[in-house]
């Protein structure tokens, strides 16, 4: 999808409607903590969040849930750590944090963890608090409660699963999260470049709160759309701005990174990235390359040579 065709589609879906009739959403944003009655989770690091946060908030970090590259606790893990910041899942919780790709992380985690009801504060922590911050509640180190809430395990797609969807006539709407480079392969994050068969352009950016002509798609239950980010930390803050739009999408958690891994499977706009070989400077063209890159064709070109002269050595001595 082009440019002009990417703000023509999201132009259809902003005129389409927003939220279902009568649908209240698991998540959505708040400009204030004021007036909040359930529980609030600070996601920044123990430290921040024990200086100072808003008065009664517990401190939950994001880190202790999302490791490096994304990589998340597994479930059991995920909900031990919720009830060790005494949460049910029957709360209404209000995360707080500096920035909203932390908070946003938050909201789609409880999201998939099956919480009742999820609010973002859209302020920083420390705007919103700025009349009087309290030292935050650290998790116990124990388990405070059970977490009890059933886990949304529905809203997750497997990449086995989604290998069939994609190969299967009538494969419903398939939507890619992260940005236009990206989609094209002209920035590559993976193994390889480009997107998912048949995946349409659905920047996260642009449905982020406060983005200017943010879209709000018309969703239809019907429709199963599944949606994918990067990986799993981009794809739940993807989930967690659509799910606030009244849409309830399935995911594919494990996202580009996860697909873009396995050669096997079928890739559009198909690109690579270009890694030089270790230890070898790479050959410039048009001139500059220097003696450096002389030196560097002459010594593949003795190589070449050598392993050719042992291979019609081996032959002649038969």
């Amino acid at each position: 999808m082009n440019r002009p065709a990417l703000f023509t589609f999201l132009a259809l879906l902003t005129t389409a409607g927003g939220p279902r009739d009568g649908f209240s959403a698991p998540i959505d944003y708040a400009q204030s903590a004021l007036g909040h009655e359930g529980v609030i989770v600070d996601v920044r690091s123990e430290a921040a969040c024990r200086d100072g946060t808003l008065p009664g908030a517990r401190c939950l970090p994001v880190t202790e849930l999302v490791g490096p590259l994304g990589r998340l606790a597994n479930v059991s893990g995920m909900l031990w750590l919720l009830g060790s910041a005494g949460l049910t899942g029957e709360e209404q919780v209000l995360v707080v944090g500096e920035k909203p790709e932390q908070t946003e992380l938050m909201a789609g985690l409880l999201y998939i963890a099956g919480q009742r009801r999820v609010s973002v504060l859209v302020p920083p922590v420390t705007v919103a608090g700025a009349a009087g911050l309290r030292p935050g509640q650290p998790r116990s180190r124990t388990r405070e409660v059970v977490y009890a809430a059933p886990v949304r395990d529905h809203r997750i797609i497997l990449r086995d699963e989604l290998r069939r969807l994609v190969a299967a006539e009538g494969a419903p709407p398939l939507m890619d999260g992260r940005s236009e480079s990206e989609y094209w392969g002209q920035r590559v994050r993976g193994l390889r470049g480009g997107h998912l068969p048949g995946a349409q352009l659905l920047p996260a950016e642009a449905i982020a709160d406060g983005a200017e002509g943010g879209a709000i798609p018309a969703f239809d239950e019907t429709d199963r759309w599944v949606v994918y980010g990067h990986d799993a930390a981009e794809g739940l803050v993807y989930l967690a701005r659509l799910v606030a739009r009244g849409i309830e999408p399935v995911l594919y958690l494990e996202g580009w990174t996860g697909w873009a891994s396995d050669g096997a499977l079928p890739v559009d706009s198909l690109t690579f990235r270009d890694a030089p070989v270790p230890g070898i400077s790479p050959v410039r063209s048009g001139g500059g390359g220097g003696l450096g890159s002389l030196l560097s064709v002459v010594a593949l070109a003795g190589v070449g040579f050598a392993a050719v002269g042992f291979y019609v050595g081996r032959i002649s001595a038969r």
